[in-house]
């Protein structure tokens, strides 16, 4: 089944508004419509199967032309509207782009992209009647979706159309989402985790509101004012709220649901989110791009008992931790989280070679260190390539972010490890204060750490930022971050 068809089949009231932003409200029906005029200027002057780059930031246009091509047939490639010259430039030789759908307003960041579609043509198309789509096969590819590994190199994830309609369909079930249901979309739609909000919101007949706020503290007035059920952050998106705004003390009487994935966000402020909200559920999630978007979820009553945890597999997910021999790991024991399921990707695009690494037998090698408790809950302690070794140990950054995040005055912390001719890698601590003197704030962080860590995971460095650099996703870049705190270092042994 085309995946579009599929969102919208579950449509009972066309008159009802679906895309809400602070200037526009759009129906479901005048949607259709759009989406359906699109779908047939591409059908009829690209035909089927052919690559379509779209460039935008959250918007009706990006909407639109994302539905547009995948309900045409055709295979929307998606990248970050932040995305360097250099590796735009490699995405576009390496693949085939019949057309570049760019929001106008962007349209001066990409002057080098040919046969460029732009809002002014969106609002131009003729009306040639119904669209011709032929037959979609269930391992055809709706959508490319550019993210970049642990080498910062962006891999294209191929999903197909039973891919989207399957992780759809699982995340609406333990979300318990219905036609009631408005979310506040603050996450970037060419992100699988926006992308998600988009597509369960709209298969169930909701709305989604689209909040394009400069200053993410807009998101409490978004939400008041459209009523909104439900919202989705990363880790670095709760800690703002927390932090910079007095989202703790707002009521938000209409919200029902917040959920939480992309990274795992410390447990100090999991407890605060959940005695702030008592009565609204809280999820936190896990999953990956290779997955769709969603691979398990921890139930908001368990939060608090398994904090920490990310849960269980989603309906339809079968989720394992294995040792080295691919046997599953008792409590307490480390393995690679490995999933199964109707998700995972048809594979990287026109790279084989490191889809087979990552994908035996139809099973996904997530690259994620986990241990398990005595419930079969899944605790991440760790990313394989992020392991630090030093001093002959091999140490996860994850147990001594969450303790020193635990500290008074500590806002947040990431934990890298750089190149020591002595060590083999240095356990650098990278902390942003809550306005405590960083001084005595060092020396408190580290006397701590000297008391309840082991001699081999204490930090050599103490490194002091007023914030983390984030990706396109919203998420902690790691990469960068690294890169200049050794140059930073370096600089100041010179």
């Amino acid at each position: 089944m085309n995946f579009v068809d599929y969102l919208f089949d579950n449509v009972k009231d066309p008159l009802k508004s679906c895309i809400h932003t602070n200037k526009d409200t759009l129906t479901y029906r005048d949607l259709n419509s759009h989406v359906a005029k699109l779908a047939t200027y591409l059908n009829t002057n690209l035909g089927f199967g052919k690559e379509c780059l779209l460039i935008s930031e959250n918007s009706i246009f990006f909407v639109i032309c994302y539905l547009a091509i995948i309900k045409s047939g055709n295979v929307a490639l998606l990248v970050e509207t932040r995305i360097p010259d250099d590796q735009l430039t490699r995405i576009i030789s390496e693949s085939k782009i019949q057309i570049s759908f760019v929001q106008k307003k962007l349209c001066t960041n990409f002057i080098n992209i040919s046969n460029v579609f732009t809002d002014d043509n969106l609002n131009q198309l003729p009306d040639d009647g119904a669209c011709n789509i032929p037959n979609i096969v269930d391992n055809d590819t709706a959508v490319v979706i550019f993210t970049s590994g642990s080498t910062g190199t962006k891999k294209g994830v191929m999903l197909t159309h039973k891919n989207l309609c399957v992780n759809t369909e699982s995340i609406i079930q333990y979300l318990d989402l219905n036609s009631e249901d408005r979310i506040c979309a603050t996450l970037p739609f060419f992100y699988c985790y926006g992308a998600s909000l988009l597509h369960t919101h709209l298969r169930v007949g909701g709305s989604i509101v689209i909040s394009d706020n400069i200053f993410l503290g807009g998101v409490i007035r978004d939400i008041n004012t459209h009523s909104c059920t439900g919202f989705a952050g990363v880790p670095s998106t709760y800690q703002i709220l927390i932090n910079k705004t007095p989202f703790l003390k707002e009521k938000l009487p209409t919200l029902r649901y917040m959920t939480q994935a992309g990274g795992q966000l410390q447990n100090k402020y999991i407890q605060q989110i959940c005695e702030a909200f008592p009565e609204k559920k809280f999820f936190v999630m896990y999953g990956a791009t290779e997955a769709t978007a969603r691979l398990s979820y921890l139930p908001p009553h368990l939060v608090l008992t398994k904090l920490g945890s990310i849960g269980m597999g989603i309906p339809g997910v079968i989720l394992e931790v294995l040792d080295e021999n691919g046997k599953p790991v008792k409590p307490g024991e480390t393995g690679e989280i490995v999933a199964r399921g109707d998700n995972i990707m048809k594979g990287y695009y026109g790279d084989p070679e490191t889809t087979n690494s990552v994908i035996h037998e139809n099973r996904l090698f997530t690259g994620d260190l986990a241990t398990v408790d005595n419930d079969g809950y899944i605790y991440i302690v760790g990313r394989s390539k992020n392991i630090i070794k030093t001093c002959g140990h091999r140490i996860s950054p994850n147990e001594i972010e969450e303790f020193i995040c635990s500290l008074e005055g500590i806002m947040g912390c990431v934990v890298i490890g750089l190149p020591d001719d002595v060590m083999g890698e240095a356990i650098i601590a990278v902390v942003h204060p809550g306005g405590t003197d960083e001084l005595l704030l060092k020396d408190k962080i580290l006397a701590e750490c000297r008391r309840n860590l082991p001699t081999y995971k204490i930090p050599k460095s103490i490194i002091f930022v007023q914030e983390f650099p984030l990706n396109a996703s919203n998420k902690i870049d790691k990469l960068t971050l690294a890169a200049s705190i050794a140059e930073k270092l370096k600089n100041e042994e010179e």
